[in-house]
């Protein structure tokens, strides 16, 4: 079957966006919309609803959408935010910032489901637009394919979750989970039933592992992709990461410690570990180093970075 645009916006208009989001129902992560906009007349061969698709498929798609579309936008909404609005509220500020980031206003949005208006843009709702309309099947592709990427580095930071696998739904991994290691700082306490399993001051057996799981999930929603989380091979760097070609080791910040000692062996030990990954770029020239410091207080835990 062929998706159609034009049946749903007509002659009238050649500057089209299609708007989906995924990741209402996981009990963790965050909400993501994409809008895509595609030059009128197009065609793709392969689009549809990213449900339908594989995750080879939807990967595939993802590169050759990004490299047809006039413009795509993505909204993300992270699990406090959800929880502080309601799933339905982040999912419409998601959806409104996805539209907002697009380099070029469109005439018109078609808008998966029955969504009330999100901008002050014409909008037509279509039910199952992600199985009629190539521009709302390419935004459920893109959305799905950045969540999903993003599911899979919170499960460098928490495994055991099954998160690479269920990508936050509540799964019998995933609850098991929960009732053996309780939630972790990304799951959504206003979802059942996380809030029978949130942990107690007193359920933390180890601060310094809270806080590198603190702010390993900050990196991640900031575009890093994680390399490794503290293990028994990091005897100072506590965090490695990479991000637009560069590569970062973090440490958790003693007071105590002398920054330029821990800087000369953050470096030694984050080359190490790049080599034994076998990663092949020319590493010595672009690793950047932080220390991590977490103030924490009865609200959101504040994580500070400082590069030295």
């Amino acid at each position: 079957m062929t998706l159609d645009d034009k049946k749903y916006a007509g002659n009238d208009f050649n500057l089209i966006a299609g708007v989906d989001e995924v990741g209402r129902g996981p009990l963790c992560g965050p909400v993501i919309a994409s809008a895509v906009m595609f030059p009128k007349g197009l065609t793709i061969e392969g689009i549809n609803d990213s449900k339908k698709l594989s995750a080879k498929k939807r990967e595939a798609l993802f590169d050759v959408i990004k490299d047809n579309a006039l413009s795509i936008g993505i909204g993300v909404v992270h699990e406090q935010k959800i929880d502080e609005l309601n799933i339905l509220e982040a999912t419409i500020v998601a959806m409104r910032e996805a539209v907002q980031r697009l380099d070029i206003q469109p005439q018109m949005i078609l808008v998966d489901g029955n969504m009330r208006d999100i901008a002050d843009i014409t909008q037509k709702n279509i039910i199952k637009g992600d199985s009629k309309s190539l521009c709302i099947a390419a935004a459920s592709i893109i959305a799905k394919v950045t969540r999903d990427r993003m599911m899979l580095e919170y499960n460098k930071v928490f495994p055991g979750y099954g998160l690479s696998t269920n990508m936050g739904y509540g799964t019998k991994e995933h609850i098991s989970a929960l009732k053996k290691k309780l939630s972790t700082p990304i799951h959504r306490q206003s979802f059942n039933p996380i809030p029978d399993y949130m942990p107690r001051f007193g359920d933390i057996s180890d601060i310094g592992v809270l806080s590198t799981e603190l702010a390993a999930c900050e990196m991640i929603k900031t575009g890093h992709e994680i390399i490794r989380v503290k293990d028994s091979s990091l005897k100072v760097v506590d965090i490695i990461s990479s991000f637009n070609n560069e590569y970062f080791a973090f440490k958790l910040y003693s007071s105590n410690e002398n920054i330029e000692e821990i800087k000369n062996k953050m470096i030694r030990e984050c080359e190490l570990a790049l080599l034994e990954d076998n990663i092949k770029k020319d590493i010595t020239s672009s690793i950047n180093i932080s220390v991590i410091s977490v103030e924490f207080s009865r609200k959101k835990p504040k994580v500070i970075f400082k590069s030295i």
